[in-house]
C-alpha cells in the first residue's frame, strides 16, 4: 500500500483564480448559444496555457538556482574545514600561550576569541546542515495535480 503524496509548487496564484472565476461562471450559465461556448472555452485554453508557460519559466528558473547549491555548499564545507583546522591549532596555541603569557588582558581577549571562534564554527555547522536538508527538499520532483477543464455536463 502506497500512500500518494502530493506534491506542491509555487506559482503566481492570480492566473488561477482568474480561471476558476470563469469556470465558475460557465457552470452559472444554463443557455447560451455554441459561438459563445466556444469562445468562453478558447479563453480557458489560452488562460490555461499562460498558467503552463508561468510554471515552466518557474522550474526553469528553480533548476537553475538548484545547480549553483553543490558547488557553493562544497566551497563553504571547504571553508568550514579550514576554519575547523585555525580552530584546533588556536587551541594547541593557547596551551602554549597560557605557559608563556603572564599577562592576564591578554589571556583573556585570547579565550574570548576562542569561544567567539567556536561560536561561529557551530553556527556555520548549523548552516549547512540547513543547506543539505533544504537541497534534500528542493530535489523532489515537481508535479501539479491536474483538475479536468470543463465540468462533464450535457449541453
Amino acid at each position: 500500500m502506497e500512500e500518494e503524496k502530493e506534491e506542491y509548487e509555487l506559482i503566481p496564484i492570480s492566473p488561477l483564480r482568474k480561471l476558476e472565476k470563469r469556470i465558475e461562471e460557465l457552470e452559472k450559465k444554463t443557455v447560451f448559444s455554441q459561438k459563445e461556448f466556444y469562445k468562453e472555452l478558447v479563453d480557458i485554453i489560452r488562460i490555461n496555457q499562460q498558467i503552463v508557460n508561468e510554471v515552466v519559466k518557474a522550474n526553469d528558473s528553480l533548476r537553475i538556482e538548484l545547480a549553483r547549491i553543490p558547488p557553493r555548499i562544497e566551497e563553504l564545507v571547504e571553508k568550514l574545514d579550514e576554519l575547523l583546522g585555525y580552530i584546533k591549532e588556536a587551541a594547541k596555541e593557547e596551551v602554549k600561550v597560557e605557559e608563556r603569557v603572564e599577562d592576564k588582558a591578554m589571556l583573556k581577549k585570547i579565550e574570548e576569541l576562542v569561544e567567539t571562534n567556536k561560536k561561529i564554527s557551530d553556527r556555520l555547522s548549523e548552516l549547512a546542515s540547513n543547506i543539505e536538508e533544504l537541497q534534500e527538499k528542493l530535489k523532489r520532483p515537481l508535479i501539479l495535480p491536474r483538475k479536468p477543464l470543463i465540468p462533464k455536463k450535457p449541453l
